[in-house]
């Protein structure tokens, strides 16, 4: 309660957005960092790769600003521009979740920001270049030729015969794939992925904003409403109940009328007897059951403030808001 509490909770009901932001960190900082191993071992190894089809020949290799010098434009931007910087800026991030640094929050942020506009940027690219030249460029591309997640839609024998083209005309790709609409699952998979992003720029933001100010502007305490974590409202209930005083055993501790009454009487006769013995013997009775009598009509006055005072904070307690509700106003108003 107390992560989610202090933070806010991500997709409504999820986990933190401190451990959303360290989850998404953790999970791109390796995607990035076997991606620049696995060039490396491309590189640095004498092993020898698939020889891929060459995207250009002749003098088709000096037309630049054309259909067939663009389509690997997006995808050369994308993959080296966000591989280096997400090996820096995710790591970051994870750091100033996990140590709750405000400063370092807000780069993250704005680094998150700027890669989902850049995003959004290429998919508008990317739609233009087909409208424009009616090919397929390779980023749109790789959405169905993808070895790993997400899985591809199309067979294995289609995916070769795609690999082996150097670009990829309209007719012929719907040809091989038997009419399947590759520009719908681009923009599914690709908005998706913007929009995931998107969000946990927001969250990213919202959690950097609470780690510098708090939900009412406290810094570090984080609000007056999270000290209600360390009340047990339960304990205090229970306490205030523990105080309230039988009435039964009140009644059962109180002192007895003092003398030997039943020992005057039998000495001076009857109940109804004569003379100033009797007289004085009246009086000490009086005496003796009106003192108990006063005494227990205070105790019963302090008993009705007692619990008068119980009741008032037994309401107090039941009209206050939960720490919920408070988070909840925090946000919203």
């Amino acid at each position: 309660m107390g992560e989610s509490h202090a933070f806010g909770a991500s997709f409504l009901c999820g986990p933190s957005r401190r451990h959303l932001v360290m989850g998404v960190c953790i999970a791109m900082s390796l995607l990035y960092a076997a991606r620049v191993l696995y060039w490396i071992i491309i590189v640095g190894s004498s092993i020898e790769v698939e020889q891929k089809v060459p995207s250009c020949v002749g003098e088709e290799c000096f037309q630049v600003f054309s259909c067939k010098g663009l389509k690997d434009a997006t995808a050369h931007v994308m993959e080296p521009l966000f591989t280096v910087s997400g090996l820096i800026f995710f790591p970051m991030g994870f750091h100033a979740a996990h140590h709750g640094d405000d400063l370092q929050m807000k780069r993250f942020a704005l680094f998150l920001l700027g890669m989902t506009v850049l995003r959004i940027a290429v998919i508008g690219c990317d739609m233009l270049f087909l409208h424009n030249c009616q090919m397929y460029d390779s980023n749109m591309m790789s959405s169905v030729l993808r070895t790993l997640l997400p899985p591809s839609p199309l067979r294995v024998g289609v995916q070769e015969k795609l690999r082996s083209l150097s670009t990829f005309p309209v007719e012929v790709v719907d040809a091989m794939t038997s009419g399947f609409n590759l520009s719908a699952w681009y923009l599914v998979l690709t908005g998706l992925w913007a929009a995931f992003f998107l969000y946990v720029t927001i969250e990213a933001i919202a959690l950097s904003s609470l780690m510098q100010y708090g939900l009412l502007g406290l810094g570090v305490h984080y609000g007056l409403d999270q000290w209600d974590e360390e009340l047990n409202r339960t304990a205090i209930r229970r306490k205030v109940q523990s105080g309230i005083r039988s009435k039964f055993m009140d009644d059962a501790q109180l002192p007895l009328s003092q003398g030997n009454h039943v020992g005057q009487l039998s000495a001076y006769g009857t109940v109804h007897g004569y003379g100033p013995a009797y007289s004085s013997y009246r009086k000490e009775s009086a005496a003796d059951y009106s003192m108990p009598s006063t005494r227990y009509e205070v105790e019963m006055e302090e008993e009705e403030d007692e619990a008068e005072v119980v009741r008032q904070l037994a309401e107090k307690l039941s009209q206050e808001e939960s720490p919920e509700a408070i988070l909840d106003r925090a946000f919203f108003e």
